[in-house]
């Protein structure tokens, strides 16, 4: 090698101190035997040897340099192997069928990546080469897992919205429990255990969510059964405008209603609601017992709701149009229009058409 090799070697070191220690290693060598070659008259073959030995010297600096970042990469790729594998094997609710292909499938590459070591006589350059192509593979990888990560926090977020009347500790449990997710992506630590802790507080609050509605759909029932009676020993059902309690039906198909609400909102410039099991269940209650009763009423707020309101309706037998008729009606039309709420349920019964919409917030 020659000296202007040398110098275009030393500047391979990105690290200041590592290249003055190159630089050192170089100049020692020059100085300890360049100065007394040249005194004793051989300073072409002397110079040569200075140069083979300084870049021998060099070569392996940098052959030790890249050995030791190669094995620091080795810990960081078995955790991206160790978490990606036991996600994918999970059977988590949080992740999608693509989701496991494309940790397991990044969990093969990064391990295939890792296994291949560099040979006993490796030059540095063969062992650049190799870091180099190690460090993307990870990083390729974490960006795939920070992705999946991502999503997975985003559908516990959901679970969480969709879940407004359960208890306020399995709440505040998915809230945490996110949020150690996404802090131990961002510091590189393991994520298997976290996400173990997501999956189980998700659980929990779709039972607590669950057992509230349940539990509000019984007390309804009970009242209306009491109501009911009640009717019978006064001989008939109640008058129009009275508010009334009411028991649970079977569930609602609201897709169709929700996006011409929504399409209403977007026109108004307003965000779109979303879909509330609890609202669902409540509103059915609450269209059920009407049809059952004959009194066309509205109900009540059934709690857990910081805002709330209702439309009913009868008679109209499609969605398009009792949202028209809804929509040409103010007091309707504002409940359909009110930028503060942002979910809606909806109950129907076919014989009769009997329609309760309820919002909240």
């Amino acid at each position: 090698m020659s000296f202007a090799g040398l110098v275009s070697a030393v500047r391979r070191f990105g690290d200041r101190h590592r290249r003055l220690s190159a630089i050192a290693v170089v100049a020692t060598l020059i100085v300890g035997i360049v100065v007394p070659s040249s005194v004793i008259g051989h300073a072409d073959d002397e110079r040569e040897r200075v140069e083979a030995a300084a870049a021998a010297a060099l070569e392996q600096r940098f052959v030790d340099y890249y050995l030791g970042a190669l094995g620091r990469l080795q810990p960081l790729g078995s955790q991206l192997v160790d978490d990606a594998s036991a996600w994918a094997t999970s059977a988590s609710p949080l992740l999608t069928a693509d989701d496991v292909l494309a940790l397991q499938s990044t969990a093969a590459a990064v391990d295939e990546s890792l296994a291949r070591t560099p040979a006993a006589d490796a030059t540095s350059g063969d062992l650049e080469q190799l870091w180099n192509s190690q460090w993307a593979m990870i990083e390729g990888a974490r960006e795939r897992f920070d992705y999946v990560i991502g999503r997975a926090a985003a559908v516990a977020k959901a679970h969480l919205d969709a879940a407004p009347i359960a208890d306020a500790a399995s709440r505040q449990a998915v809230v945490d429990a996110i949020a150690a997710l996404t802090a131990a992506d961002a510091a590189h630590e393991s994520v298997a255990q976290p996400l173990a802790t997501v999956t189980a507080a998700v659980a929990a609050v779709d039972a607590s969510q669950a057992a509230a509605v349940a539990a509000a759909a019984a007390a309804a029932a009970a009242a209306a059964a009491a109501a009911a009676e009640a009717a019978k020993k006064k001989g008939g059902g109640g008058s129009r405008g009275v508010s009334v309690s009411c028991g649970a039906s079977s569930a609602v198909y609201v897709s169709e209603v929700l996006a011409l609400v929504n399409a209403e909102r977007a026109n108004a410039g307003l965000g779109a609601l979303s879909m509330s099991n609890s609202l669902n269940a409540t509103a059915q209650a609450h269209a059920t017992c009407m049809a059952s009763s004959g009194n066309f009423a509205h109900s009540s707020n059934p709690g857990g709701w910081s805002r709330w309101g209702e439309n009913i309706a009868k008679g109209y037998n499609s969605a398009s149009s009792v949202v028209s008729a809804w929509m040409g009606s103010a007091g309707h039309r504002a409940n359909i229009l009110n930028p503060s709420y942002t979910y809606m349920g909806l109950g129907y019964v076919a014989s009769g058409n009997w329609w309760c919409q309820q919002f909240g917030a």
